[in-house]
């Protein structure tokens, strides 16, 4: 009898030690480095994002998510369950699994890559303005490349807002989704070409500011309802 309580303690022992060892290897903190859709791989700190999750090893969990100054963390738990977790943070569950040292689950049709590193992103930031811009150096072809927000910039012909703009003195003819080959006249002064309409409520491109940048590229702020800056670069010839 008391070798197979003995027998019985041991194995208890080992089962235990291997799920602490199961748990260790989930527990602590996540970074979301990629996000996957439709064959499209991206990082949410290009959109100016940073998600995390920490699973710790008395089974509750916090996820975190900040977005500029704005930082939220939320409470929950987590479980074992078979060969992946189940991640529950604000009446939410995710199941989760482990592969190649990413854990990896799926939220509203996106894979969601975390890894126990954070992966830096570089983000971009337009040059400052070119102070001494001359109305001539505004001249050529332009292909929009970055589209800015509350001072996130994102690809913009991945989201389907790229155009061209062709500058011939102060003659601006916008070409793309936005602006259906649209010809303005822009007034130039203080190194920017600048537009604007009468009456604003009226029309669809309510106003224009373009001003070259040191490093060759131009900024446009142009305003709809409201205002986008795009970053846009010279064509290739």
């Amino acid at each position: 009898m008391k070798k197979l309580f003995a027998i019985v303690i041991a194995l208890a022992m080992l089962l235990s030690a291997a799920a602490l060892a199961e748990a260790a290897d989930y527990a602590g903190v996540w970074y979301l480095n990629a996000m996957e859709a439709e064959g499209e791989s991206y990082s949410p700190a290009t959109f100016g994002i940073e998600m995390s999750i920490e699973l710790k090893e008395d089974g509750t969990a916090a996820g975190t998510t900040a977005m500029g100054a704005e930082n939220e963390t939320k409470d929950g738990v987590w479980e074992i369950d078979g060969d992946h977790v189940n991640v529950t943070i604000d009446d939410s569950t995710m199941a989760m699994t482990l592969e190649d040292g990413a854990l990896i689950g799926e939220s509203d049709g996106q894979k969601m890559v975390f890894g126990r590193e954070k992966v830096e992103v570089e983000v971009y930031v337009p040059a400052a303005p070119k102070a001494d811009a001359a109305v001539e150096d505004y001249a050529g072809k332009w292909v929009s490349a970055k589209i800015g927000t509350e001072g996130i910039y994102m690809d913009a012909a991945a989201l389907g807002l790229d155009f061209t703009a062709a500058i011939e003195g102060t003659t601006i003819t916008l070409d793309g989704i936005l602006f259906p080959s649209e010809a303005i006249e822009a007034t130039f002064a203080d190194g920017a070409l600048t537009y604007a309409v009468e009456d604003p409520e009226n029309a669809l491109l309510a106003g224009l500011t373009a001003q070259l940048l040191e490093d060759g590229n131009m900024s446009m702020m142009v305003t709809f309802s409201d205002s986008m800056e795009f970053i846009l670069q010279p064509a290739e010839e």
